[in-house]
């Protein structure tokens, strides 16, 4: 294990120890679960849509968010709006830092002298729409780095870093320390990214090292690799930027000798690194944490039994001191708010529990007095209010694209990585006939049956359109996430399209068999990759169970002599 201590300067820094195991390694067999987040939007249209937002006075926190996006599509786009997007996330960091979060009085203004493109690319920023992250951890992290200058250079890491770098130097501006910023984009692996610094970079930067400045790199992570970051220093020191004159702002605590970046913890040695500290959470102070797999001790019994989970990924989750309401985090920003839509209406449907806006992007949810269900569970009515879900979800989530090249690509990258060929897909397998945001979550534990009968589904919003696949697809993604999850035979099978096809008028019998192949093998691509990031811990076993049981049923599926749902006895 790695330990850190206290540099002169007051920031932490990392003193890799020796590892026997080189992450680099472990990552070379990592499977394809990530699917591409980024997706191509009309840019006057998402700025007509800022000035609407900003003019109804909306929420300043979301549109903060929402013009860091912009910036940031602008940004990789060297689109010349650029520069106006920067000023608008600025002034509406600036607010945001100044502890006045609900206006937005006169910022239109300034988001309709923006320019953009008819097409731009935006990303959704990970950490406020996921993973809790609220952008002013950034603004209170600033009071822990050293005034051992005057002049700070800020370089926000593209996307999320581009909010996080405006709210950094509003932070650093109102302790009165002079603060500027700029943003790049690593690119390459994300096991090995690079970064290039414009013509333009280069000259800020080295006026920023004529005037003493320390370099604040901040973003989200260091995720899995590390390589992001470590990217942006290395440029930096090909420039003459000394390396203790840099400072790493990331959101978590980390172990440097476990990123899979090749040789990771030799390059992180002797870097200054501060994390900061998550505070979203701080409000629920009372109540009973639930995040990282803890939901499990409260409503389900059996340890033994106990499905698996990659706890690091799970997203904030707390239990209120009664017991009645549960909240969980969301997701902020525009994504959050298309999240909380979507609940609203399921619950208003009945197949989910009541739910409520409970801010910072957490929805709170009425605890349902009641039963989840095991495999041994099904019967026909069960079944059947599966089908009407999934019909519900095809009528109201319908989505204006989907990624099927990109699910294809995943089922013959993870099927020739596991099982050593290549999938007999044809280009037609696959296909959407109407793109759905789909649950993604169909496993029994997720069904509760209420004390009166009712069948309610829980985590519905958001598994369907996270940085995980599947992302918007075809419907017959869930249904197959039924059939292998409650373990259906071929008749129970049947049954379920037959009442789907009642509702939704879809027939979906000659597609299930390819959608089962494509579910099990994004699953055991992410329980394996998970039992690799919680090794040494009692989740590992779990986890390597599913992965085993995923396997078998796509090798299985893999070997069934044609398509099509009499196939599947």
């Amino acid at each position: 294990m790695a330990s850190s201590i206290q540099s002169s300067s007051g920031t932490q820094q990392i003193i890799p120890s020796r590892q026997t195991e080189r992450p680099e390694e472990r990552a070379k067999s990592d499977l394809w679960i990530f699917r591409e987040g980024r997706r191509e939007v009309c840019g006057p249209a998402m700025v007509r849509g800022l000035v609407q937002r900003l003019a109804s006075n909306a929420s300043l926190l979301d549109c903060l968010i929402e013009a860091g996006e912009l910036e940031s599509a602008l940004a990789d786009a060297n689109a010349p709006g650029a520069s106006a997007s920067a000023v608008l996330t600025d002034a509406l960091a600036s607010r945001l830092t100044a502890g006045n979060p609900a206006s937005t009085d006169g910022l239109a203004s300034l988001a309709e002298k923006i320019e953009a493109p008819e097409r731009i690319g935006i990303s959704p920023p990970e950490g406020f729409t996921y993973y809790a992250l609220h952008p002013l951890d950034f603004a209170r992290v600033v009071e822990r780095i050293p005034e051992s200058s005057e002049t700070y250079a800020v370089i926000g890491i593209r996307s999320i870093g581009t909010t996080l770098s405006a709210v950094t130097v509003s932070a650093l501006k109102s302790q009165g320390r002079t603060a500027a910023r700029i943003t790049v984009r690593p690119v390459g692996h994300p096991y090995a990214r690079t970064t290039e610094f414009s013509p333009e970079q280069e000259r800020w930067i080295a006026e920023q090292l004529s005037r003493s400045a320390e370099f604040l790199l901040v973003d989200e992570g260091p995720g899995r690799s590390g390589s992001t970051f470590l990217s942006v220093v290395e440029a930096l020191e090909c420039l003459c930027v000394p390396r203790e004159r840099i400072i790493i702002v990331g959101s978590r605590e980390f172990d440097p000798e476990r990123l899979c970046a090749e040789n990771a913890g030799t390059r992180w040695r002797g870097l200054h690194y501060l994390s900061t500290i998550p505070s979203v959470s701080t409000r629920f102070v009372d109540f009973s944490y639930l995040g990282g797999g803890d939901w499990r001790k409260y409503f389900l019994d059996q340890e033994h039994n106990w499905p698996e989970s990659w706890t690091q990924t799970e997203r904030l989750k707390f239990l209120s001191p009664d017991r009645q309401m549960f909240f969980k985090f969301e997701g902020m920003g525009p994504i959050g708010s298309e999240v909380r839509e979507r609940a609203f209406a399921l619950a208003a449907a009945g197949f989910s529990p009541p739910a409520k806006d409970a801010g910072d992007g957490f929805l709170s949810y009425d605890v349902i007095d009641g039963t989840y269900l095991q495999r041994q569970a099904v019967n026909p009515s069960v079944l059947e209010q599966i089908a009407h879900y999934c019909a519900f979800r095809v009528s109201e989530f319908r989505c204006a694209s989907s990624n099927d090249s990109e699910l294809r690509s995943m089922v013959h990258f993870n099927v020739q990585q596991e099982f050593g060929h290549e999938p007999k897909l044809q280009p037609e397998q696959l296909s959407t006939i109407d793109s759905v945001l789909v649950d993604g979550r169909m496993q029994p534990y997720e069904w509760i049956m209420s004390r009166s009968g009712e069948l309610f589904k829980t985590d519905a919003i958001s598994h369907g359109d996270n940085h995980f696949f599947p992302g918007p697809c075809d419907i017959a993604w869930d249904l197959a996430g039924t059939a292998v999850e409650w373990n259906l035979n071929r008749e129970a099978i049947e049954f379920l399209l037959g009442q789907f096809g009642k509702f939704s008028g879809i027939d979906l019998s000659q597609r299930i068999q390819d959608y089962m192949l494509a579910y099990c093998v994004f699953r055991l691509g992410f329980c394996k990759m998970a039992t690799s990031a919680t090794s040494d811990s009692e989740e590992e076993a779990r986890l390597n169970l599913s992965y085993m049981r995923y396997r078998g049923r796509a090798e299985r599926l893999l070997n069934l002599p044609h398509r099509g749902i009499e196939a599947l006895d």
